[in-house]
């Protein structure tokens, strides 16, 4: 698996919190493989994340379904078997991520001995038990070391590389304003279940402009704009005036324009979600709020950041809906966030606090 030239397809996860846990391994391999040619495949609506990385090529395919979803997925991998790839790791552990590289009859195609695809594989990866309460992260990483029987260096950490185009657009939009920017996501593509309670950011939100004059951006995808869009009529409620700092911008930014405005933030107050992975991906310190996921496996990667949780006996649960009282989320109180807010911005922006 070391040849000189050789080709090489990664099939990438489908979120984006999972794509950044998924950077590491894949810078390494970069790293250790400088002359092969590292390709991935991935959604089209996360091509925009990889073009901040060290790849050579991205392919995409839709997130279609069912009978129009298979024809598409025909289509790709005609267009992968173009490519002669040597071989595949397949990154996720569903069967539909297998299915490409099957049909693109991609000699070598390796993943986790999982979800009954072993048929599409001609290399199962067992799960090894030691990795079970470890960063996701890792999991990546022994995965391709096993794959292409490789010893890869791999901090748990990454750098995004923003486009310029993005930065120079997010520092157009905000110029004049004072120095200090605060990001809230107040929403989570995976459920319910992981968001604290709207009227907290609200409140963590007012905090910061009324302490520290801070200026404050909400941030989101599409499906996150309905909760976006409440937490900024309660800040609103609270503070009249709020329209003239704090600027919601939940479905309206790529990711790469995503990243630029997280990078100029001196901290995120987030739910376990994709832009917190992108905020610390980018070097932004991030007050992390964990209910019923796994702050061991989708933690944020790097140093500095603050995970607040209540150690409730039920979590973590991993369901998408709470079904009692929601006790992770509603025992994490306004005051301890706000309190890793401030510790967070004396560290990186000592005369604000």
């Amino acid at each position: 698996m070391r040849k000189a030239g050789m080709r090489m397809l990664l099939r990438a996860p489908n979120w984006l919190g999972d794509n950044v846990l998924a950077a590491p391994a894949v810078a390494a391999l970069r790293t250790a493989q400088p002359t092969a040619h590292l390709a991935v495949l991935v959604r089209e609506a996360m091509a925009g994340f990889w073009r901040m990385l060290p790849i050579d090529e991205i392919i995409t395919f839709p997130a279609a379904r069912g009978l129009r979803g298979l024809q598409l997925r025909w289509h790709t991998a005609q267009a992968v078997r173009r490519g002669q790839f040597d071989a595949a790791v397949i990154l996720p552990n569903s069967f539909d991520s297998a299915l490409i590289p099957w049909l693109a009859r991609i000699p070598r195609r390796a993943g986790w001995a999982t979800d009954a695809r072993g048929l599409l594989l001609n290399q199962r990866v067992p799960f090894p038990r030691h990795l079970h309460q470890q960063s996701q992260a890792r999991r990546y990483i022994y995965l391709l070391e096993q794959a292409l029987t490789i010893t890869l260096h791999a901090p748990l950490e990454v750098r995004l590389a923003v486009p310029a185009d993005a930065r120079a657009q997010t520092a157009a939009a905000c110029a004049g304003w004072p120095p200090l920017l605060i990001g809230v996501n107040p929403g989570a593509t995976y459920g319910t279940a992981k968001c604290w309670l709207p009227e907290r950011f609200a409140a963590i939100a007012c905090r910061a402009h009324a302490a520290l004059g801070a200026r404050v951006i909400i941030v989101g995808g599409a499906g996150d704009r309905p909760r976006c869009e409440l937490v900024m009529r309660l800040i609103t409620q609270a503070a009249p005036d709020a329209p003239a700092w704090c600027l919601n911008l939940a479905g309206a930014t790529t990711i790469c324009e995503l990243a630029a405005w997280l990078e100029r933030c001196a901290c995120l107050v987030t739910n376990d979600t994709g832009a917190m992975h992108v905020a610390a991906a980018v070097g932004t310190p991030v007050a992390a709020i964990f209910g019923p996921t796994d702050w061991r496996t989708t933690a944020p990667l790097g140093t500095g950041h603050r995970l607040i949780r209540s150690p409730v006996p039920c979590a973590p649960c991993l369901r998408r809906d709470c079904s009692i009282d929601h006790r992770c989320m509603t025992a994490v109180t306004t005051d301890e966030v706000w309190q890793a807010v401030l510790t967070l911005i004396s560290q990186n922006h000592p005369g604000a606090a």
